[in-house]
């Protein structure tokens, strides 16, 4: 199984006018991946960039993953199995205040591997003045991930999911979090409820 791998957030380490950087994260080869997003290309909001920092601080892009469009956070989670041939997994919390879930990638030779979208969150509850609502939270701490050579599963710990989409015509529903998978491979993510696939939605 996969692990986390915990990469620090540091600070900017490349200058570069076209990008607005987020967060920034080495991962021990010489390589780094950012969130960011281009000045030049307001529609498609952030993307991971898979970079090396030049002599000059600008930065030689390698690769970037699919864009963020609306969402104004795109932060990832890193997980290993170990085994540095077989890359990384990484999770990108999606949202605003709020997740909106989790963008699954595979990043491996240098090539963002986009898994699917992972369309679940956890449910709080959050108290502001005299009011009470619910509040929903990345799950990324929660999934566990297995697999390899680009298929891979994805399950969730704790007592409970909210699942923002059953495809089944349920929206926002709440369901144990052993009930819920999914399994991905390139641009084919398939949710699996209590051990049943769930046919996606015709586009």
């Amino acid at each position: 199984d996969w692990h986390k791998l915990d990469l620090p957030i540091l600070d900017d380490n490349v200058r570069n006018d076209t990008l607005l950087v987020q967060t920034t994260y080495a991962l021990g080869d010489g390589t780094f991946v950012m969130a960011a997003s281009s000045n030049e290309d307001k529609r498609e909001g952030l993307r991971l960039y898979l970079y090396r920092p030049r002599p000059d601080s600008s930065a030689e892009v390698i690769a970037s993953s699919k864009p963020g469009f609306d969402s104004g956070t795109m932060l990832p989670t890193f997980l290993i199995d170990g085994h540095a041939e077989d890359g990384l997994i990484i999770i990108a919390n999606m949202g605003e205040k709020q997740s909106w879930g989790q963008e699954a990638f595979w990043l491996k030779d240098h090539r963002f591997v986009h898994l699917g979208f992972l369309d679940v969150a956890v449910r709080g509850w959050k108290t502001i003045d005299d009011s009470t609502f619910q509040w929903r939270t990345s799950i990324a701490d929660r999934t566990r991930v297995s697999g390899r050579d680009g298929s891979f599963e994805f399950s969730f710990t704790g007592d409970s999911v909210q699942l923002y989409d059953d495809q089944q015509g349920h929206q926002e529903v709440m369901l144990p979090a052993a009930a819920v998978r999914y399994r991905c491979t390139e641009e084919k993510p398939v949710l699996v409820i209590n051990d049943t696939a769930i046919p996606p939605k015709p586009i």
